[in-house]
């Protein structure tokens, strides 16, 4: 079924506009990680047209993820769907001119080349540094873009990694963290807090993606709710 006027809207927005909307189209984004900010980056950028989503994830649908994992229902939970596939399923039901594929897998570094090759983009929404540091040493050896994001009690925080361009998280971050660490499961998280980082996140993918490189963030965003 098609609907040519799915995108109106977003095309009447200027930074965007009929060519904007082609180049999304066109493009091809890893999104590394389908809990909380998965699912809602997914979510938006399969709504706003982007041709290709690549989501990968190890873990199944648990109804403690109900509360702020935006993609998923009680269905999905009662079944335990891979994260990956729900997603996926959820988004071809809205949008069926996505092409969407799940990757029920960890990303690590034996499987890290054939699961982000060819990718313009590449969306960081894992919960651990240790995956994070893969993605920036992979992005910056091959010259791909990525976004880093993190959300954790009413805390959010983002950057945008150009390689060449920006400093990396290494650069930032030159060792993890030490010590305890807060995570979701310690801390808590509100949904609300997941909806701003990965709508951040989104808007600066939709950025790059159309060719706006002058107006992406060029330092690192972090916000208290």
């Amino acid at each position: 079924m098609n609907f040519p006027d799915r995108y109106s809207r977003q095309v009447l927005f200027p930074g965007i506009g009929a060519e904007g909307q082609q180049k999304l189209a066109a493009a091809r984004v890893a999104i590394v990680g389908c809990g909380a900010t998965g699912t809602c980056v997914a979510g938006s950028l399969g709504r706003a047209g982007v041709g290709q989503l690549r989501i990968i994830d190890r873990d199944f649908v648990e109804p403690s993820n109900l509360q702020r994992q935006s993609l998923f229902d009680e269905a999905d939970a009662a079944e335990s769907l891979p994260k990956a596939v729900a997603a996926a399923k959820k988004i071809s039901a809205f949008n069926s001119q996505v092409q969407v594929q799940a990757e029920v897998a960890d990303l690590t570094p034996e499987n890290i080349h054939a699961l982000l090759q060819g990718q313009d983009l590449l969306l960081d929404a894992t919960d651990n540094f240790e995956t994070r540091y893969l993605i920036n040493d992979f992005a910056v050896k091959h010259g791909v873009p990525w976004i880093y994001a993190a959300a954790v009690a009413a805390y959010a925080v983002t950057m945008n990694i150009i390689p060449g361009e920006t400093a990396c998280l290494a650069c930032m971050f030159p060792a993890p963290p030490q010590g305890t660490v807060e995570t979701c499961d310690t801390a808590g998280i509100l949904n609300s807090a997941v909806n701003l980082v990965a709508s951040i996140q989104a808007t600066e993918a939709i950025k790059f993606l159309v060719g706006s490189r002058g107006q992406l963030r060029l330092t690192l965003l972090s916000c208290v709710l």
